[in-house]
């Protein structure tokens, strides 16, 4: 029987269940060989009937194994962003990164330029909008990084049009938080910066035709919405691998700090969604305004938020992380 076990097509004697129901044969006195010691060959029939028993049971367990695989692929060519998470994704910023991160920074910074001559020529007046203009995209830029983040964290999945990566990869964040302590500058926000290349062209472009507060507040806030993806990495950081200037900002809460980001961490991930200085945090959350969306969207949709529900998968110890450098 045993070598027909290991001759098999489906190779089950090399399944681990096979050989534990086997070894549990060969020792356990109430399993067939015991009995074959007590009463002779006769029991022999006992104990293939056993073995081929193991053999049914494995198989049905393999078949299970196989469907759960399958189940899985399943999930990932349908695009669930909660399992979209390559181990083998790179960390390390390149040439592309690079080059949309500092392009799209150079066409913000373009229109700052704009507004900064538009201010010298208008005087303290011109100086004074500018700092109103720059101060305003500071404040709505944590309101629409919340509004965002809520919308990416419970909507859509890998597969969604244009925004379909970033689904993916809060959802694999909120898995394993501590991997964007990982990653260089650069590789870190130029998902964000790339998409922003656009409207700062834009932007740009009308620059020359338009109000001084308005190239101070586009500019700063765009850029703000950009860099939140490093405000959010850096208070995922501990405080021995963040620079002195940094954790200065964060003790102000000028930054969101690890402390105040950490309360979003906590299944089902349904609050504290501002990522730029957390301010807006504590009034959206105590009106219940992304509940309201919620239940909007539902009523408009039948489609019911990801926070409703606990996650379905478990969510990874944090590890030390090497201290970034910035930028790269």
């Amino acid at each position: 029987m045993r070598q027909a076990i290991a001759c098999s097509p489906t190779g089950l004697w090399r399944h681990s269940s096979v050989q534990r129901r086997l070894q549990q044969c060969r020792y356990d006195p109430l399993c067939c060989s015991g009995i074959e010691r007590a009463q002779g060959p006769a029991s022999s029939r006992s104990r293939q009937s056993v073995m081929a028993s193991a053999v049914v049971e494995s198989s049905s367990m393999m078949r299970t194994e196989e469907s759960a695989s399958t189940s899985a692929s399943s999930i990932l060519s349908q695009g669930r962003s909660k399992w979209i998470i390559d181990e083998n994704e790179e960390l390390k910023s390149t040439i592309e990164h690079r080059a949309w991160t500092l392009g799209s920074m150079a066409l913000m910074g373009g229109s700052m330029f704009q507004a900064v001559i538009q201010a010298q020529d208008l005087g303290s007046t011109g100086w004074l909008s500018l700092g109103m203009a720059v101060l305003s995209a500071y404040v709505l830029s944590d309101l629409g990084t919340g509004i965002y983040h809520w919308s990416v964290d419970n909507y859509g999945d890998g597969k969604t049009p244009f925004v379909g990566k970033q689904i993916a990869a809060f959802q694999g964040h909120h898995q394993r938080p501590w991997t964007i302590t990982q990653r260089q500058f650069c590789n870190n926000v130029h998902q964000v910066f790339r998409p922003a290349a656009a409207p700062a062209l834009l932007f740009l472009l009308f620059s020359s035709f338009s109000p001084l507060w308005w190239n101070a507040f586009s500019s700063s806030f765009l850029f703000l919405i950009c860099m939140s993806q490093q405000f959010h990495a850096w208070s995922h950081m501990k405080k021995s691998d963040l620079p002195e200037a940094v954790l200065k900002l964060q003790d102000w809460n000028i930054l969101i700090s690890r402390r105040a980001h950490g309360a979003h961490h906590r299944a089902p991930f349904e609050g504290n969604y501002c990522i730029v200085s957390g301010w807006w945090n504590g009034p959206l959350d105590d009106s219940g305004f992304f509940r309201g969306l919620e239940n909007a969207v539902l009523a408009s949709t039948g489609v019911e938020p990801r926070c409703w529900h606990e996650p379905e998968y478990a969510i990874e110890e944090e590890v030390p992380s090497p201290r970034m450098s910035f930028p790269q």
